[in-house]
């Protein structure tokens, strides 16, 4: 009797796995599969948080997805700061707010940001653009148009699109 039970553990334990397993597979294949709209920044889909500068005016933005409570995003700022990426393309770095509720009063990032900091107030990052990573870099013509995205460990120089 007891290893009748003990079968009928293992064999509850086998399907769920199975089920789990199918499920998390059912549910990455939905998202790659989803068509995701282009990243497009246009200032009037997002909370304005701390405007850009005057001198932001028509340049290109490099806009930086960030989680205020995620150290790693502070450095990924911090280091497009110091390699002076922004400026040495002709940019203007910024950040976006990304998975904050609710809306921030202010927020000190620790660097200067010319670009502006906005606030993603309704999920566009993740739900229209399917992005997940914090500390990816977008880079964005004067119009909001999308030139290449920047991996969070990639080189701001490789100007190849992702």
């Amino acid at each position: 009797m007891a290893g009748t039970l003990q079968q009928r553990i293992n064999q509850l334990a086998l399907a769920a796995s199975v089920f789990l397993f199918a499920a998390i597979g059912v549910l990455w294949w939905r998202d790659r599969t989803h068509a995701w709209d282009t990243p497009r920044f246009d200032p009037a889909r997002f909370a304005t948080v701390a405007a850009a500068g005057p001198a932001a005016a028509g340049r290109t933005r490099f806009l930086v997805a960030v989680h205020p409570g995620c150290s790693h995003c502070r450095e990924r700022l911090a280091e497009l700061t110091r390699a002076a990426a922004a400026d040495s393309s002709g940019a203007a770095l910024a950040a976006l707010l990304v998975d904050v509720e609710p809306r921030p009063a202010g927020v000190d990032l620790g660097v200067p940001l010319p670009g502006g900091v906005w606030w993603d107030s309704a999920g566009i990052w993740r739900n229209r653009w399917g992005r997940r990573v914090y500390g990816e870099t977008f880079v964005f013509t004067h119009s909001g148009a999308l030139e290449r995205v920047i991996p969070t460990r990639g080189d701001w120089r490789d100007v190849s699109r992702r």
